[in-house]
C-alpha cells in the first residue's frame, strides 16, 4: 500500500477494480449531468423555453486514456 502499486500477479484484481472504478465513475458523470439538465430545465421554465438541453456524447474512456490516467496517477513508475 505504501508504493500504491498493484503487485505481480494481480493484473485479474487490477483490471476489475479498473472496471469498477470506471462504471462507479460513469454513473457519477450520468448524475451530475442529470442534476445539470434538471438545473437548467428550470431556468428554461423561466424563460419560457422547453427545449431540452443538449446532451454531449458518451464519455468512456478509452484505453489509451485509462493508460495515461494510470501512468500519471502511479507518478510515471
Amino acid at each position: 500500500p505504501d508504493t500504491q502499486e498493484w503487485q505481480e500477479g494481480f493484473d485479474k484484481q487490477r483490471e476489475e477494480w479498473e472496471r469498477q472504478y470506471a462504471e462507479a465513475h460513469m454513473k457519477q458523470i450520468a448524475k451530475a449531468a442529470e442534476a445539470d439538465a434538471e438545473a437548467q430545465g428550470e431556468t428554461n421554465y423561466s424563460s419560457g423555453s422547453t427545449e431540452a438541453p443538449s446532451q454531449g456524447g458518451g464519455s468512456l474512456a478509452s484505453d489509451e486514456q485509462l493508460a495515461a490516467l494510470r501512468e500519471k496517477l502511479s507518478g510515471g513508475v
